[in-house]
């Protein structure tokens, strides 16, 4: 049995390709129509085991991104892109998008290749939310309520035309406010983004908009401030959606940041709610200004069922050990008050602590899809960004290109790879029929390497793969010169092929070991396409020394034991 070792071999490998292969070959030769027809979990154990193709063959999602660090410090500013780059591909991999491309460029920008991505639209919310989860503790009415107050006073002869605020003050600091087109330093949140969180059954909601009967009033030259509120309970004001970018621009004026606390500040939840009347208002919230417990202790985050509608998700988080505690002691110390939770520096409920909670155990509730669950919960599972992201280029690639590229690539493989095979017959005769029977076993164990490596088949994978095809008929070519040399010595045909082989070993392996040294520099330095090259690089040359040195021999073998050959067809 042990003399036909490499004969089992040889037979296990391709065998083994084969299986690996099949699943690639009936993808990939499926009529467009049943492709397209295949459902979910089809679709997606197919994709699971077949060839994945690059950006540029399948078309997909380019983005750059430039990262924000002006408001770190410089210590934080030196590692900010690696960290953004981590759990930027954090995301990604649990987004599950195959073989995605995120590297560096420069100082400042992160590439983002997403191949064969449908939903691009999903892509950008999961890659560029900052993601920050806040706790902080509610202001106490009273201390609201002083602070409108002040804002009242400190504004008065300050009025808001459009987006522009107006100054009749005669202070000089004051009158020199112009805001022209100033930006409103809120994000809008669509009502579909809704979220609302809950501990147990220990903490109960803030009462909605709809439930204020106070009506609304315009600006008046006595309530600047207030006059744009509908009302202000617990610790929070209700604004008409209308008058929400007013109200954002007075609290950007420096009369109004002099007399909010320095260690408050007002955040806006992130929803709008009905108002009586018509129309749609939303809170807005006094809180402390520095979070008392942050979504750095999180944990773990993943979706369940609601316990309450099993129907929808929520989204269970657990603090570690450090924000369990201080969680604990937070909510013990705090009794009665509002507790804002905030997510990306909007607050997703305010509600009132009933008892001390302990265990470090929470849950996101809201009306999610399943994919806003899932996207959410991978967010918070990979961390915060440490700054924020700003997309800088966008491309979608068509599938149109990767269809010509695909074409033309598989064109020029098959029109090198024939050419190679007609050169091996008309100057080898019959022992170039061999190497071509191994160029094909050796394009065959590349591909379904690559399929088992779940690496991507990129245009330069394609250009490495017709460089192997070189390489690979290269070594026969140094075998079948060392056997004619030996035939040349009058030696038997048996004999001069085992020599051929022994001494054409030495100068196949040289010659490959340095071609392999040079693909893993390519692969251990370069990004991207270049990686892709590499690797097919790689995986040919080693395929091609199998092929050559194993499976020609074994053929030459078997020919020469059943029959008694005079002569040799070299």
């Amino acid at each position: 049995m042990t003399k036909y070792w490499k004969h089992i071999l040889i037979v296990v490998v391709l065998g083994y390709c084969a299986w690996l292969l099949y699943p690639t070959i009936k993808y990939y030769t499926m009529p467009a129509e049943v492709r397209e027809n295949l459902t979910k979990v089809e679709k997606d154990r197919y994709l699971d085991s077949v060839i994945k193709l690059g950006l540029d063959l399948q078309g997909g999602m380019h983005l750059v991104l430039e990262i924000d660090d002006s408001g770190l410090n410089d210590d934080a500013k030196k590692d900010a892109l690696d960290r953004a780059i981590k759990i930027i591909r954090n995301r990604v991999d649990q987004f599950g998008v195959s073989e995605p491309v995120i590297q560096k460029q420069g100082e400042k920008r992160i590439i983002v290749q997403l191949p064969g991505l449908e939903d691009p639209e999903r892509a950008r919310k999961l890659i560029g939310r900052t993601a920050q989860l806040d706790f902080h503790l509610v202001r106490e009415p009273d201390e609201l309520g002083r602070v409108l107050r002040d804002l009242d006073t400190a504004l008065k002869g300050v009025t808001v035309t459009g987006t522009r605020i107006d100054s009749t003050a005669t202070d000089e600091e004051d009158a020199s406010i112009g805001l022209d087109g100033a930006d409103v330093a809120v994000s809008d949140a669509a009502p579909e983004d809704a979220l609302s969180t809950a501990f147990d059954t220990l903490l109960q909601s803030i009462p909605g908009i709809e439930d204020v009967e106070v009506p609304l009033r315009s600006g008046s030259e006595d309530a600047p401030f207030t006059g744009y509120l509908v009302t202000a309970f617990g610790g929070a004001v209700a604004v008409e959606e209308g008058n929400r970018e007013a109200i954002s621009l007075l609290l950007q004026t420096p009369q109004a940041r002099r007399v909010i606390p320095r260690n408050s500040i007002f955040m806006w939840e992130n929803i709008s709610k009905p108002i009586q009347g018509g129309g749609q208002g939303r809170l807005l919230y006094l809180i402390e200004k520095k979070p008392t417990l942050s979504g750095d202790h999180l944990v773990n985050a993943t979706t369940r069922p609601d316990p309450d509608d099993p129907s929808t998700l929520n989204i269970g988080f657990t603090l570690d050990r450090a924000g369990g505690m201080i969680f604990a002691r937070f909510t013990g110390d705090n009794i009665g008050r509002r507790i804002a939770i905030s997510l990306d520096s909007l607050i997703t409920s305010a509600p009132v602590v009933q008892s001390k909670i302990p265990g470090g155990e929470g849950r996101i509730t809201g009306q999610f899809t399943d994919e806003e669950a899932n996207d959410l919960a991978i967010i918070l599972r990979a961390g915060a960004l440490p700054a924020p992201l700003e997309i800088k280029e966008e491309r979608t690639v068509g599938p149109t290109l990767g269809h010509d590229s695909i074409v033309l690539g598989v064109r020029a493989a098959v029109l090198g790879f024939a050419l190679v095979l007609l050169f091996m017959l008309i100057y080898y005769k019959g022992s170039g029929l061999l190497a071509c029977g191994a160029l094909v076993l050796n394009l065959i164990i590349v591909m379904a390497v690559l399929t088992q490596l779940r690496a991507a088949l990129t245009l330069p994978g394609i250009a490495g793969l017709i460089l192997t095809i070189g390489l690979a008929v290269d070594a026969n070519v140094l075998i079948f010169e060392r056997i004619r040399e030996e035939l040349a010595k009058a030696k038997t045909v048996r004999s001069a092929i085992d020599s051929g082989f022994d001494r054409a070993f030495t100068t196949i392996l040289d010659a490959n070991l340095t071609t392999l040294i040079t693909a893993f520099v390519l692969w251990q330095f370069g990004t991207g396409p270049i990686k892709g090259f590499a690797t097919t690089l790689s995986i040919g040359i080693i395929a091609s020394m199998f092929t050559a040195l194993m499976c020609t021999r074994i053929v030459f073998q078997m020919i020469t034991g059943r029959w008694s050959l005079k002569k040799l067809s070299i």
